[in-house]
């Protein structure tokens, strides 16, 4: 490699950085704003940046864990998925033994909780209404007020930190989440979704614990309230699109809101550990690629490019279909009632990691002439105080490598 290829590198690397710190942007948006639709491969000093889903596919599948850096930069990603548990094999075999279970228990739930009259960040009404939920799936009984009062304290830290809300974890919460949890394994009471398994009581206590309180509890809870609220917002503008063909605007919402920003990789044959960007990836190769258009899912037979937003090859986020039936069911049982109407802030700009959380007006009834008008305070403030927890986390937990 030549000296101006090296010095083209450097200052490619420089750029992906200057924007992760110095922005609220995303990182796996910042590279779509920056390298577009461009096909192949970006050379970073360390790491290769993969542009298009034929190249991706063309590096074949890895069987190794997903690359450190990948919860970085990326605001959720199941700790199983990461090379940084020892138990994470059996973690993931846990997972595929719980899925079929959890998909026959969504389907015995009843959903009716409907959405408060409110105006404002919608993020944190939905959080504690999905954790009930998938408490009851993995428990198979609803949540006592005593147990979420010690369990949701610190899931809602988890969150905070995932948002870059804030740097640090509140040792109190994390420690009364822990007991909580691992109280919960210890009973074995005959609902609980690994009480016929043998292989979850061979993993030692924490992983345990991290299995049903991270891998499953946390994975149900942020991925499914992300999705609600990524789908509520478009609904705002697309009532109609989402009222002929819910299926298409689902697709298309994960097309352009994925819930992982970044993946990344150890690649074969000695090559450049590679980086992708889900944002990048589920709109190079697509006409108008930062539209809503759900039409382009209509016709099934023209070669779209995949959709890539639970990951892919044999790290795709195996929550991918029970969170998806879930998060479908929540959706619509929140938009069912009648009269029911929502209006997006005028000043709302929808981000796919929400720094600045979910601003919607939902009610009941007539809509006033002026919805269409209104404002949520303390813009500035908010993205001051976001943009400070995440750079302090970045430099506590070593997040450039």
């Amino acid at each position: 490699m030549n000296f101006f290829d090296e010095i083209k590198r450097f200052y490619l690397t420089f750029c992906f950085y200057v924007g992760v710190v110095m922005t609220l942007i995303s990182p796996g948006t910042w590279i779509w704003k920056c390298f577009g639709e461009r096909k192949g491969k970006v050379r970073l000093i360390n790491r290769d940046l993969i542009c298009d889903w034929k190249t991706l596919i063309d590096e074949g599948k890895s069987f190794q864990p997903l690359d450190q850096f990948t919860t970085t930069l990326s605001p959720f990603v199941p700790l199983f998925l990461i090379d940084n548990p020892r138990q994470w094999k059996s973690r993931r075999d846990l997972f595929r033994y719980g899925n079929p279970h959890l998909d026959q228990r969504i389907d015995q739930l009843t959903f009716d909780v409907p959405l408060p009259s409110h105006k404002g960040d919608y993020l944190w009404i939905i959080f504690p209404i999905v954790f009930r939920y998938s408490f009851e799936l993995i428990f198979q009984r609803k949540i006592s007020e005593d147990e979420f009062n010690r369990i949701y304290p610190g899931l809602v830290d988890i969150n905070r930190m995932l948002k870059r809300i804030s740097s640090r974890p509140n040792e109190i919460y994390r420690s009364n989440f822990y007991k909580e949890i691992l109280r919960l394994i210890n009973d074995k009471s005959d609902g609980f979704l690994f009480v016929q398994n043998e292989n979850f009581y061979h993993l030692n206590e924490i992983d345990q614990v991290s299995s049903v309180g991270e891998d499953f509890l946390t994975t149900l809870s942020v991925q499914c309230t992300d999705l609600v609220c990524h789908l509520l917002i478009l609904y705002s503008d697309y009532e109609n699109e989402f009222r002929m063909n819910f299926d298409r605007c689902f697709d298309e919402t994960l097309r352009l809101y994925p819930l992982t920003d970044i993946w990344v990789r150890q690649s074969k044959d000695k090559k450049n550990n590679w980086i992708g960007s889900l944002v990048q990836l589920n709109r190079n190769g697509w006409t108008k690629p930062d539209d809503f258009c759900p039409q382009r899912w209509s016709n099934k037979t023209i070669d779209h490019p995949p959709l890539l937003s639970w990951g892919f090859d044999i790290r795709r986020c195996p929550a991918q279909q029970i969170a998806t039936k879930l998060t479908k069911k929540l959706f619509l049982s929140f938009v069912d009632p009648e009269h029911f109407w929502i209006c997006k802030a005028k000043n709302f700009h929808h981000e796919r990691t929400f720094p600045y959380g979910c601003q919607l007006w939902i009610d009941y009834g007539i809509k006033p002439r002026h919805a269409q008008q209104w404002i949520y305070p303390n813009q500035f403030q908010m993205k001051v105080k976001r943009w400070f927890h995440e750079k302090i986390r970045m430099i506590d937990q070593y997040e450039f490598n």
